[in-house]
């Protein structure tokens, strides 16, 4: 899997925007990690690019809707977060 590395903050976590890649070069899932922790927007792909969830994080934990997809990239289901 390749990964985009964006800059580490100064204790070596994870910050700023990142991308994950499947192995053909597809996008697995993109967002942004504030101090180490999962934060903000992020959407999850399948291995052929098709969108698989999308939703919102918040220091770590998913909040609020969350989309889910079918292997065509046709709205599923919608579950929400607290």
């Amino acid at each position: 899997m390749k990964i985009n590395i964006t800059p580490m903050n100064k204790d070596g976590q994870r910050h700023g925007y990142w991308e994950y890649y499947f192995s053909n070069g597809n996008l697995s899932f993109k967002g942004n990690y504030i101090n180490g922790e999962i934060h903000g927007p992020w959407e999850w792909y399948n291995s052929d690019g098709h969108l698989y969830s999308k939703g919102y994080y918040v220091n770590g934990n998913r909040n609020g809707y969350w989309e889910i997809y079918d292997c065509n990239g046709k709205l599923e289901a919608k579950q929400y977060y607290i």
